[in-house]
Order: C-alpha cells, then structure tokens, then sequence
C-alpha cells in the first residue's frame, strides 16, 4: 500500500521541524542550498535518521540538484510531500508549501500524541488487573481454600464447591486479559513500525473505531489535497496524489471513483458533492465556494472542522474505555472477595 512507511522514513516531529526551519530562512531571504547546509552543521553532533538525511540533502543540493531531487535522494521523505516541493518549485509557491507541510506533520505529530495518551491508559489498567489477579490466584486463594479445607475437612466434598469455581473464573480471566494485553501492546509496536495498513485494518472491523479511523483519513486526505492545490497543482492531479495517504479502503474507493469522474470533466466540488465525501453541511458549501475561487477557504474551514471532531472521538472513545475497565476491575474484585467471604459467613453462623 502506499501508505506503508519506508525504511528510515523520518516521524512526524522531524519532518514538522525540517519545513519549519527551511520555510524560515528561505523567508528570511537565506537560499535553499545554505539553508540545508546550516541545518546540516546544526545537526552534525546527532547520530539519527535526520541528521543523516539532511547530509545527503545538502550534499545534493550542493551538486546542483533541486530541492524535490535532493528530497527524493535521501529516501527519508514521503513521496507526496516531495511532489508538493517539486510542483512548489515549478510555480513559485515554495515558502507557503513548506510552511503548510510544517504545519501538517505539527498536527499529525499532535494527533498520535493523542491517540497514544488514550491507550496508554487502558494498557496501564490491563497491568492492574492482570497485577490483581495474579496475586488472588498466587496468594488469596490458596490462603482461604487451605482454611477451608482444615474447617470443612474437604472443599469438594463440602457445600463450599463453588470456591473452585471462583478459582477456576479467575484464572480464566486473568488469561483473557493477558490476552487483550498482548494484542494491544502488539497494535502500538506494529503501528510505531510503520506497518499502520494491517492495524488499521482490523481496528476498521469494529464500528466505534472504523469511524474515527475513516474520519482521520478524510482529515488527512483533505490537508494533502489542500496543500497540493496550494502549492499549484491541477485539481485532478492534486486528487490522484494526495490518494498515496488514505488508508481505509471504503474512502479510497470514494475518492477513486471522484477521480474517475474528474477525469471525465467534472470539478472536485461536484464529485464530492455525488459521492457525499464529507458531511451534508461541507459538501453544499464547496460548489459555491469553488465557483467563486474560495475552495481553498472553504477547505481549511473543513479541516478544522475534520481536526475537531476527530479528537472529540478519540476523547469520547477514552473516557469510555477508562470508566469501563475501571468498573470491569472492580466488579471481578467483588465477585472474587464475595466468593470466599460467603462460606466464612456460613461457617461462623454454623459455630455460632
């Protein structure tokens, strides 16, 4: 797929800083070429995947290459950030296309920073309760079966049989939490890999996270196509790049099938508007605002809109995973002390 990450491709957070700085000192009427090379001197003490693309960079530009050669030679950038540069340079937008790219990777970096801080919170309350578990298996229980027993003279001979089977609930949870446990900590390490496809995939499959994760490809997709047509590209060729970030395989049938249309002359706001690619609201404001030459504004309006809501969801999904896990734990606890404290009340009734 062609959102599958590279080898040595750089995260988010450098790629937000390389346009930032670049778009700065080109700003400030320094030349690309010094640009590279100061960024170069600033980063030579570092042994990373920045610092290491950023020498190749400026040795490119150096020889003579253009920005979107020297890019592509250090296969450290994303292809559609290379072919934003690359129109960028041919139509004179180069300083507003990197500041957009700074802009878009700032927010992308944001946006995981959020996604990680909502899991992190689950895994952390699965380590409790494997924590809690373990320790009524290891220590708990086979304190109050051994009282049992010397009291009753057999547990499973006695009216106190159901202890077994709290034992056995327990052990059973605590593999099913190992479990979930294992398969989330595999999601993050398979996603900080870079192989987001095959995780998004089966997230997809289930309703609550299908849809943040299709409203966070339309967020996505939206920017790249914005900062393609921004940069000066066609609006049909924009479109047919900016398809390299989308993930989700019902949103790129969408946009493919608003290729198709584009190519047989129809404008972006009229695909969009048949093939219903954003909500009700947005896609009757983009004709008009095409027709008047306002597509780029009505675009970012729509991308503040795409950011609000798709950080509400991942609030709402958090704050309802964190208080059902909690209760989950809770209630397991209470069933397990239940469990064992019943007979002792049976027994110091009977003595009584």
């Amino acid at each position: 797929m062609a959102t599958e990450k590279k080898k040595g491709l750089l995260s988010y957070a450098e790629l937000g800083s390389f346009f930032e700085n670049m778009a700065m000192m080109i700003k400030a009427g320094i030349t690309v070429n010094e640009a590279a090379g100061l960024l170069k001197e600033e980063t030579a003490s570092e042994n990373n995947a920045l610092s290491a693309a950023l020498n190749t960079l400026s040795d490119r530009l150096s020889e003579g290459f253009t920005l979107e050669e020297a890019m592509r030679e250090t296969k450290s950038f994303p292809d559609y950030a290379i072919d934003m540069i690359g129109v960028a340079e041919y139509t004179g937008r180069q300083e507003d296309t990197l500041f957009h790219l700074s802009e878009y990777y700032r927010t992308e970096e944001s946006m995981k920073n959020v996604l990680v801080s909502a899991i992190r919170y689950p895994i952390i309350l699965l380590v409790m309760v494997i924590a809690v578990l373990a320790v009524m298996l290891k220590l708990v229980f086979p304190a109050f079966y051994g009282v049992y027993s010397n009291l009753t003279g057999s547990l499973t001979a006695s009216s106190y049989r159901y202890i077994d089977v709290s034992f056995t609930i327990c052990r059973v949870l605590l593999v099913i939490t190992i479990i979930l446990l294992v398969i989330l900590v595999i999601g993050v390490c398979m996603w900080k890999a870079g192989k987001r496809d095959a995780v998004t995939k089966l997230l997809s499959r289930f309703p609550v996270f299908g849809a943040l994760i299709e409203h966070l490809d339309l967020y996505r997709f939206t920017s790249c196509f914005d900062m393609f047509i921004a940069s000066g590209e066609m609006q049909d060729e924009a479109l047919k790049k900016s398809l390299a970030v989308v993930e989700t395989e019902a949103l790129r049938d969408k946009i493919g099938r608003c290729i198709e249309k584009m190519d047989a002359g129809m404008s972006f706001s009229q695909t969009a508007y048949e093939e219903k690619l954003y909500d009700a609201v947005n896609n009757r404001m983009l004709i008009p605002a095409e027709r008047s030459g306002m597509l780029d504004t009505i675009l970012q309006k729509i991308l503040r809109n795409l950011k609000e809501t798709s950080e509400a969801n991942i609030s709402r999904i958090a704050n309802t995973m964190e208080p059902l896990l909690t209760g989950l734990l809770m209630i397991f606890i209470g069933l397990m002390l239940i469990s064992l404290m019943v007979p002792l009340i049976g027994i110091m009734n009977s003595i009584g």
